[in-house]
Protein backbone atom coordinates (compact mmCIF):
# COMPACT_ATOMS: atom_id res chain seq x y z
CA UNK A 1 0.00 0.00 0.00
CA UNK A 2 1.28 3.45 -0.80
CA UNK A 3 1.97 5.42 2.21
CA UNK A 4 -0.34 8.62 3.04
CA UNK A 5 2.81 11.14 2.04
CA UNK A 6 2.42 10.04 -1.17
CA UNK A 7 -0.09 12.44 -2.29
CA UNK A 8 2.33 15.98 -1.02
CA UNK A 9 4.77 14.51 -3.20
CA UNK A 10 2.08 13.99 -6.16
CA UNK A 11 1.48 17.83 -5.59
CA UNK A 12 5.22 18.50 -5.30
CA UNK A 13 5.81 16.71 -8.61
CA UNK A 14 2.32 18.61 -10.42
CA UNK A 15 3.89 22.05 -9.43
CA UNK A 16 7.55 21.41 -11.09
CA UNK A 17 8.27 23.13 -14.25
CA UNK A 18 9.95 20.38 -16.76
CA UNK A 19 13.07 22.10 -16.24
CA UNK A 20 13.40 21.21 -12.61
CA UNK A 21 12.07 18.24 -12.73
CA UNK A 22 15.20 16.51 -12.16
CA UNK A 23 15.90 18.58 -8.90
CA UNK A 24 12.42 17.35 -7.89
CA UNK A 25 12.97 13.91 -7.87
CA UNK A 26 16.74 13.84 -6.70
CA UNK A 27 15.27 15.76 -3.16
CA UNK A 28 12.08 13.31 -2.97
CA UNK A 29 14.44 10.93 -3.34
CA UNK A 30 16.91 11.78 -0.79
CA UNK A 31 14.25 12.33 1.69
CA UNK A 32 12.56 8.49 0.89
CA UNK A 33 16.00 6.86 1.40
CA UNK A 34 16.97 8.90 4.58
CA UNK A 35 13.26 7.96 5.77
CA UNK A 36 13.29 4.09 5.13
CA UNK A 37 17.42 3.29 5.02
CA UNK A 38 17.28 2.27 1.73
CA UNK A 39 19.93 2.56 -1.29
CA UNK A 40 17.93 3.43 -4.79
CA UNK A 41 17.96 4.96 -8.28
CA UNK A 42 15.27 6.56 -10.18
CA UNK A 43 15.73 6.51 -14.05
CA UNK A 44 13.72 9.06 -16.87
CA UNK A 45 14.16 9.02 -20.39
CA UNK A 46 12.08 11.63 -23.38
CA UNK A 47 13.05 12.66 -26.03
CA UNK A 48 13.74 15.62 -24.26
CA UNK A 49 14.69 14.75 -20.46
CA UNK A 50 17.22 12.01 -20.01
CA UNK A 51 18.93 11.83 -16.17
CA UNK A 52 18.92 9.40 -12.77
CA UNK A 53 18.71 10.22 -9.78
CA UNK A 54 20.32 7.94 -7.15
CA UNK A 55 20.28 7.94 -2.92
CA UNK A 56 21.17 6.17 -0.02
CA UNK A 57 24.05 4.19 0.47
CA UNK A 58 25.51 0.70 0.18
CA UNK A 59 24.76 -1.52 3.08
CA UNK A 60 28.20 -3.53 2.70
CA UNK A 61 30.75 -0.98 2.09
CA UNK A 62 29.02 2.30 3.19
CA UNK A 63 29.81 4.57 0.25
CA UNK A 64 26.99 6.61 -1.79
CA UNK A 65 24.72 5.18 -4.56
CA UNK A 66 25.67 6.35 -7.83
CA UNK A 67 23.94 6.52 -11.25
CA UNK A 68 25.89 3.81 -12.56
CA UNK A 69 25.62 1.22 -9.74
CA UNK A 70 23.63 -1.91 -10.65
CA UNK A 71 20.74 -3.07 -8.93
CA UNK A 72 18.39 -7.03 -9.53
CA UNK A 73 15.77 -6.68 -11.39
CA UNK A 74 13.98 -9.99 -10.61
CA UNK A 75 11.02 -10.33 -12.65
CA UNK A 76 11.68 -7.28 -14.51
CA UNK A 77 13.84 -9.94 -16.41
CA UNK A 78 10.37 -10.70 -17.90
CA UNK A 79 9.89 -8.44 -20.58
CA UNK A 80 14.02 -8.97 -21.99
CA UNK A 81 13.52 -12.60 -22.42
CA UNK A 82 9.74 -12.49 -23.94
CA UNK A 83 11.80 -10.01 -26.43
CA UNK A 84 14.76 -13.22 -26.70
CA UNK A 85 11.85 -15.50 -27.70
CA UNK A 86 9.83 -12.76 -30.11
CA UNK A 87 13.84 -12.35 -32.02
CA UNK A 88 13.92 -16.23 -32.57
CA UNK A 89 10.11 -15.68 -33.69
CA UNK A 90 11.12 -13.03 -35.97
CA UNK A 91 14.19 -14.95 -37.59
CA UNK A 92 11.78 -17.72 -37.88
CA UNK A 93 12.85 -20.42 -35.34
CA UNK A 94 10.02 -20.30 -33.01
CA UNK A 95 6.78 -20.34 -33.71
CA UNK A 96 4.36 -18.71 -31.06
CA UNK A 97 1.58 -21.47 -31.58
CA UNK A 98 3.74 -24.78 -31.72
CA UNK A 99 3.73 -26.73 -28.65
CA UNK A 100 6.47 -25.28 -26.18
CA UNK A 101 7.46 -29.26 -26.02
CA UNK A 102 8.98 -29.07 -29.65
CA UNK A 103 11.68 -26.32 -28.53
CA UNK A 104 12.01 -27.63 -24.85
CA UNK A 105 12.12 -31.09 -24.57
CA UNK A 106 15.46 -31.97 -25.71
CA UNK A 107 16.84 -29.85 -23.56
CA UNK A 108 15.06 -31.05 -20.91
CA UNK A 109 16.24 -34.67 -22.04
CA UNK A 110 19.72 -33.78 -22.13
CA UNK A 111 19.98 -32.33 -18.93
CA UNK A 112 17.37 -34.38 -16.82
CA UNK A 113 16.20 -37.53 -18.37
CA UNK A 114 12.51 -35.51 -18.99
CA UNK A 115 10.26 -34.15 -20.70
CA UNK A 116 7.30 -31.61 -19.97
CA UNK A 117 4.80 -34.37 -19.69
CA UNK A 118 6.81 -36.16 -17.69
CA UNK A 119 7.66 -33.13 -15.17
CA UNK A 120 4.14 -31.66 -15.56
CA UNK A 121 1.31 -34.57 -17.17
CA UNK A 122 -0.35 -34.76 -20.33
CA UNK A 123 -1.61 -31.47 -20.15
CA UNK A 124 1.43 -30.28 -20.71
CA UNK A 125 1.56 -31.14 -23.89
CA UNK A 126 -1.29 -28.49 -24.65
CA UNK A 127 1.02 -25.72 -23.51
CA UNK A 128 2.47 -23.74 -26.15
CA UNK A 129 5.13 -21.40 -26.64
CA UNK A 130 2.42 -18.14 -26.55
CA UNK A 131 0.75 -19.77 -23.30
CA UNK A 132 4.08 -19.13 -21.58
CA UNK A 133 5.14 -15.59 -22.59
CA UNK A 134 1.30 -14.51 -21.80
CA UNK A 135 1.05 -16.12 -18.64
CA UNK A 136 -1.97 -18.65 -20.01
CA UNK A 137 0.03 -22.25 -19.46
CA UNK A 138 -2.14 -22.85 -16.65
CA UNK A 139 0.86 -23.85 -14.80
CA UNK A 140 1.55 -23.35 -11.05
CA UNK A 141 4.29 -21.39 -9.66
CA UNK A 142 7.48 -22.42 -7.98
CA UNK A 143 7.61 -19.31 -5.98
CA UNK A 144 6.43 -20.46 -3.16
CA UNK A 145 7.99 -19.80 0.91
CA UNK A 146 9.64 -23.32 1.48
CA UNK A 147 11.05 -22.92 -2.18
CA UNK A 148 12.66 -19.97 -1.09
CA UNK A 149 13.65 -20.84 1.62
CA UNK A 150 15.65 -23.33 1.09
CA UNK A 151 17.21 -21.56 -2.33
CA UNK A 152 18.32 -19.10 0.16
CA UNK A 153 19.45 -21.41 3.25
CA UNK A 154 21.20 -23.05 0.56
CA UNK A 155 22.27 -19.61 -1.67
CA UNK A 156 26.40 -20.25 -2.32
CA UNK A 157 25.27 -23.34 -4.12
CA UNK A 158 24.80 -23.56 -7.85
CA UNK A 159 21.10 -23.98 -8.77
CA UNK A 160 19.95 -25.32 -12.08
CA UNK A 161 16.98 -24.03 -13.68
CA UNK A 162 15.90 -27.61 -13.12
CA UNK A 163 15.43 -26.94 -9.65
CA UNK A 164 12.79 -24.27 -9.88
CA UNK A 165 10.71 -26.64 -12.90
CA UNK A 166 10.95 -29.43 -10.17
CA UNK A 167 9.48 -27.05 -7.44
CA UNK A 168 6.73 -26.00 -9.98
CA UNK A 169 6.00 -29.98 -10.31
CA UNK A 170 5.57 -30.69 -6.78
CA UNK A 171 2.87 -27.87 -6.15
CA UNK A 172 -0.56 -29.15 -6.40
CA UNK A 173 -2.29 -28.90 -8.31
CA UNK A 174 0.15 -28.68 -10.78
CA UNK A 175 -1.95 -26.79 -13.25
CA UNK A 176 -4.43 -23.99 -11.65
CA UNK A 177 -6.54 -24.62 -15.15
CA UNK A 178 -6.43 -25.76 -18.75
CA UNK A 179 -3.43 -24.35 -20.97
CA UNK A 180 -4.95 -21.27 -22.57
CA UNK A 181 -7.97 -21.24 -20.72
CA UNK A 182 -6.70 -18.88 -18.05
CA UNK A 183 -4.58 -16.04 -16.97
CA UNK A 184 -2.53 -16.67 -13.83
CA UNK A 185 1.12 -14.89 -12.99
CA UNK A 186 3.66 -17.40 -12.71
CA UNK A 187 7.99 -17.48 -13.48
CA UNK A 188 7.52 -21.00 -14.33
CA UNK A 189 6.20 -19.83 -17.82
CA UNK A 190 9.78 -18.00 -17.99
CA UNK A 191 11.74 -20.63 -16.84
CA UNK A 192 10.26 -22.34 -19.90
CA UNK A 193 10.88 -19.64 -22.10
CA UNK A 194 13.98 -20.16 -21.38
CA UNK A 195 14.20 -23.54 -22.10
CA UNK A 196 12.82 -22.24 -25.16
CA UNK A 197 15.24 -20.08 -26.32
CA UNK A 198 17.72 -22.53 -25.92
CA UNK A 199 16.49 -25.15 -27.42
CA UNK A 200 15.55 -23.30 -30.61
CA UNK A 201 19.20 -21.92 -30.67
CA UNK A 202 20.39 -25.41 -30.89
CA UNK A 203 22.18 -24.79 -26.93
CA UNK A 204 22.99 -27.54 -24.94
CA UNK A 205 24.07 -25.71 -21.80
CA UNK A 206 21.62 -22.97 -19.91
CA UNK A 207 24.06 -20.99 -18.38
CA UNK A 208 25.66 -20.33 -22.22
CA UNK A 209 22.18 -19.01 -23.70
CA UNK A 210 23.47 -15.18 -24.60
CA UNK A 211 20.60 -13.44 -23.44
CA UNK A 212 22.23 -10.36 -24.24
CA UNK A 213 21.63 -10.47 -27.70
CA UNK A 214 18.62 -8.78 -27.80
CA UNK A 215 20.13 -5.50 -27.68
CA UNK A 216 20.79 -3.62 -30.95
CA UNK A 217 23.89 -3.65 -32.34
CA UNK A 218 23.91 0.11 -33.10
CA UNK A 219 23.54 0.36 -29.38
CA UNK A 220 26.57 2.26 -29.05
CA UNK A 221 27.38 0.77 -25.10
CA UNK A 222 24.01 1.64 -23.78
CA UNK A 223 23.48 -1.55 -22.13
CA UNK A 224 27.30 -2.16 -21.37
CA UNK A 225 26.47 -2.08 -17.54
CA UNK A 226 23.81 -4.76 -18.09
CA UNK A 227 24.34 -8.52 -16.99
CA UNK A 228 22.18 -11.44 -16.89
CA UNK A 229 23.75 -13.19 -14.29
CA UNK A 230 23.46 -16.96 -14.12
CA UNK A 231 26.00 -18.40 -12.32
CA UNK A 232 28.90 -17.22 -9.95
CA UNK A 233 28.86 -14.73 -6.90
CA UNK A 234 26.42 -11.82 -7.43
CA UNK A 235 28.28 -9.18 -6.21
CA UNK A 236 30.58 -10.03 -9.43
CA UNK A 237 27.89 -8.04 -11.70
CA UNK A 238 25.71 -6.22 -8.34
CA UNK A 239 27.63 -3.64 -7.13
CA UNK A 240 24.72 -2.46 -4.70
CA UNK A 241 23.91 -5.10 -2.03
CA UNK A 242 19.92 -6.18 -0.96
CA UNK A 243 18.28 -6.94 2.07
CA UNK A 244 15.70 -9.53 1.58
CA UNK A 245 12.44 -9.46 3.73
CA UNK A 246 9.39 -11.94 5.01
CA UNK A 247 10.77 -14.87 6.22
CA UNK A 248 14.54 -14.09 5.36
CA UNK A 249 14.45 -10.59 6.80
CA UNK A 250 17.97 -10.25 7.85
CA UNK A 251 19.61 -12.37 4.63
CA UNK A 252 21.92 -10.03 2.85
CA UNK A 253 21.62 -10.51 -0.45
CA UNK A 254 25.33 -10.15 -2.36
CA UNK A 255 27.24 -13.06 -2.00
CA UNK A 256 25.13 -16.17 -3.42
CA UNK A 257 25.41 -17.42 -6.44
CA UNK A 258 23.64 -15.65 -9.19
CA UNK A 259 21.65 -18.99 -9.53
CA UNK A 260 19.05 -18.01 -6.81
CA UNK A 261 17.77 -15.32 -9.39
CA UNK A 262 15.72 -17.93 -11.62
CA UNK A 263 17.69 -17.37 -14.55
CA UNK A 264 15.37 -16.46 -17.28
CA UNK A 265 12.28 -15.18 -15.07
CA UNK A 266 14.91 -13.26 -12.78
CA UNK A 267 18.41 -12.89 -13.70
CA UNK A 268 18.87 -9.32 -14.99
CA UNK A 269 21.48 -7.16 -12.93
CA UNK A 270 21.64 -3.85 -14.47
CA UNK A 271 21.48 -0.22 -13.52
CA UNK A 272 18.34 1.92 -13.40
CA UNK A 273 19.37 3.87 -16.58
CA UNK A 274 19.68 0.95 -18.79
CA UNK A 275 16.52 -0.17 -18.32
CA UNK A 276 15.00 3.11 -18.69
CA UNK A 277 16.73 2.85 -21.93
CA UNK A 278 15.37 -0.26 -22.88
CA UNK A 279 12.05 0.28 -22.48
CA UNK A 280 12.34 3.50 -24.65
CA UNK A 281 13.73 1.50 -27.38
CA UNK A 282 11.38 -1.34 -27.26
CA UNK A 283 7.89 0.80 -26.88
CA UNK A 284 8.67 4.35 -28.11
CA UNK A 285 11.24 3.64 -30.32
CA UNK A 286 10.65 0.10 -31.68
CA UNK A 287 13.94 -0.48 -32.19
CA UNK A 288 14.34 -3.60 -30.99
CA UNK A 289 11.79 -6.16 -32.45
CA UNK A 290 9.38 -5.43 -35.65
CA UNK A 291 6.71 -2.90 -34.30
CA UNK A 292 4.07 -5.43 -35.72
CA UNK A 293 5.22 -7.58 -32.57
CA UNK A 294 5.73 -4.62 -30.07
CA UNK A 295 2.38 -3.88 -30.91
CA UNK A 296 1.19 -7.91 -30.48
CA UNK A 297 3.01 -7.43 -27.02
CA UNK A 298 0.16 -5.40 -25.62
CA UNK A 299 -2.65 -7.61 -26.39
CA UNK A 300 -4.05 -7.60 -22.88
CA UNK A 301 -6.14 -9.72 -20.55
CA UNK A 302 -6.34 -9.11 -16.93
CA UNK A 303 -4.98 -11.39 -14.31
CA UNK A 304 -7.84 -13.78 -13.16
CA UNK A 305 -6.59 -16.70 -11.36
CA UNK A 306 -4.28 -15.96 -8.76
CA UNK A 307 -1.65 -13.51 -7.47
CA UNK A 308 -3.40 -9.78 -8.16
CA UNK A 309 -6.13 -11.15 -9.98
CA UNK A 310 -8.19 -8.84 -10.91
CA UNK A 311 -5.09 -5.89 -10.02
CA UNK A 312 -2.67 -6.39 -13.64
CA UNK A 313 -3.51 -6.86 -17.04
CA UNK A 314 -0.78 -8.60 -19.13
CA UNK A 315 0.33 -8.78 -22.67
CA UNK A 316 3.46 -10.72 -23.46
CA UNK A 317 5.92 -10.41 -21.23
CA UNK A 318 4.61 -6.79 -20.06
CA UNK A 319 2.17 -5.60 -17.54
CA UNK A 320 -0.59 -2.61 -17.13
CA UNK A 321 -0.31 -1.49 -13.77
CA UNK A 322 -1.86 1.56 -11.74
CA UNK A 323 -0.36 3.81 -9.25
CA UNK A 324 -3.69 6.05 -8.96
CA UNK A 325 -5.35 6.72 -5.52
CA UNK A 326 -8.29 6.82 -7.74
CA UNK A 327 -7.65 3.57 -9.76
CA UNK A 328 -10.17 1.71 -11.66
CA UNK A 329 -9.40 -1.98 -11.86
CA UNK A 330 -8.42 -4.42 -13.97
CA UNK A 331 -6.19 -1.09 -14.66
CA UNK A 332 -6.40 0.57 -18.20
CA UNK A 333 -3.58 2.68 -20.26
CA UNK A 334 -4.81 5.81 -21.32
CA UNK A 335 -6.12 6.14 -17.65
CA UNK A 336 -4.13 8.51 -15.45
CA UNK A 337 -1.53 6.66 -13.27
CA UNK A 338 -1.42 3.69 -15.64
CA UNK A 339 1.82 2.46 -17.46
CA UNK A 340 2.44 -0.50 -19.49
CA UNK A 341 6.07 -2.23 -18.39
CA UNK A 342 6.73 -4.87 -15.45
CA UNK A 343 7.36 -4.95 -11.84
CA UNK A 344 10.23 -6.95 -9.78
CA UNK A 345 10.18 -8.41 -6.43
CA UNK A 346 12.98 -10.84 -5.86
CA UNK A 347 15.16 -11.49 -2.78
CA UNK A 348 16.35 -8.28 -1.22
CA UNK A 349 15.44 -5.94 -4.48
CA UNK A 350 12.23 -4.22 -5.56
CA UNK A 351 11.98 -2.81 -9.33
CA UNK A 352 9.36 -1.35 -11.89
CA UNK A 353 10.06 -0.27 -15.02
CA UNK A 354 8.13 0.79 -17.79
CA UNK A 355 6.63 3.32 -20.22
CA UNK A 356 3.94 6.24 -18.76
CA UNK A 357 2.28 6.66 -22.59
CA UNK A 358 0.74 10.37 -21.70
CA UNK A 359 4.41 11.14 -21.33
CA UNK A 360 6.01 9.36 -24.35
CA UNK A 361 8.67 8.45 -21.98
CA UNK A 362 9.92 5.89 -19.73
CA UNK A 363 11.40 5.22 -16.28
CA UNK A 364 12.62 3.08 -13.98
CA UNK A 365 12.99 2.62 -10.38
CA UNK A 366 14.66 0.36 -7.98
CA UNK A 367 15.40 -0.04 -4.44
CA UNK A 368 17.38 -2.60 -2.46
CA UNK A 369 15.14 -3.54 -0.20
CA UNK A 370 12.36 -6.25 -0.49
CA UNK A 371 10.56 -5.31 2.76
CA UNK A 372 7.85 -3.12 2.46
CA UNK A 373 6.93 -1.59 -0.92
CA UNK A 374 5.38 1.65 -0.38
CA UNK A 375 8.97 3.94 -1.32
CA UNK A 376 8.77 2.10 -4.57
CA UNK A 377 4.97 2.96 -5.48
CA UNK A 378 5.53 6.24 -4.08
CA UNK A 379 8.62 7.22 -7.06
CA UNK A 380 6.13 5.85 -9.67
CA UNK A 381 3.46 7.77 -8.00
CA UNK A 382 5.66 10.59 -8.71
CA UNK A 383 6.34 10.00 -12.26
CA UNK A 384 2.84 8.83 -13.31
CA UNK A 385 0.61 11.69 -11.03
CA UNK A 386 3.10 14.56 -10.72
CA UNK A 387 3.54 16.02 -14.17
CA UNK A 388 0.73 17.57 -15.68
Amino acid sequence: MRPPFAVVLFGLLHAAAASKLEDAFQSVLTGLSKKYGFATQLAWKSATEDFTVSAGRDPVTGRAVTENDTFAFGSGTKPYTAVLVLKLVAEGKVELDKPAATYVDGVLQRLNGTSMVGLFGQQASQVTVGHLLRMQSGLNDFDVPDFDKALLQHGDTLHSPMEFLHGAAKQSPVFLCDPGACTSYTSTNYILAGFVALGASGGTDWSALDQSQIFPKSADGKYRQCTFADKGQLNNSLTIAGASGGFFRHTRVSSQDASILGWTCGNLISPASAAAEFFYDLLVAKQIIPAKMVDAMQDWRPLNVGWAKGQIQYGTGLMIQQTSWNATYPPVLGSWGSYVGHGGDTYGFLSESGVLPQFNASFSAITNQAIGSGHVNVALGLMCSGRG
